[in-house]
């Protein structure tokens, strides 16, 4: 990282920034360029390592590049803001946290495994309202795609006025 400055090492602060965020891009190896695809997800920690739950169709585009290439890439970032200078362009910066993560996608096939991914990802986009259990048929009919992160990083550049 060529700004150590920014970077967060807080696991606390990590987690706070994972829990306000509500879409990742995935980054896929494709047979000719590199496909990103921004989901929204649920989440799980296993102590520092950051595991993520994505759900979709049980076929398309997504599925077969992981089918092919599990070997996934992941970014996240929110709290944009600019950070107005003088009349000099050189003198603005841009608030902004981010995170960037590599790891290796796999496919749910347990049922109960399946639920329990899909109760965290509703967890996390509903924040916690109540919804009706999920049914079985569903559950068959849904792709959940596990990606346990190998590593992550993140930065952020705070806004003068937040610190």
């Amino acid at each position: 990282m060529r700004r150590k400055k920014r970077q967060v090492t807080d696991l606390t602060a990590i987690k706070d920034f994972v829990e306000e965020t509500q879409v990742v891009r995935i980054a896929l190896n494709g047979e000719e360029y590199p496909y990103v695809v921004p989901v929204n997800f649920g989440y799980e920690w296993n102590k520092e390592q950051l595991i993520l739950f994505i759900h979709g169709a049980n076929e398309g585009k997504k599925i077969s590049m992981i089918k092919n290439a599990p070997k996934v890439a992941v970014e996240m970032d929110g709290k944009h803001l600019l950070i107005q200078g003088s009349m000099n362009a050189s003198t603005y910066s841009y608030a902004y946290q981010s995170l960037i993560g590599f790891g290796q996608a796999e496919f749910l096939a347990d049922l109960d495994a399946k639920r329990e991914a899909l109760h965290r990802l509703m967890d996390h986009a509903a924040k916690n309202k109540p919804f009706d259990e999920i049914p079985v048929k569903m559950l068959q009919k849904t792709e959940i795609i596990k990606i346990t992160l190998a590593s992550y990083t993140m930065k952020e550049n705070i806004h003068p006025d937040e610190k």
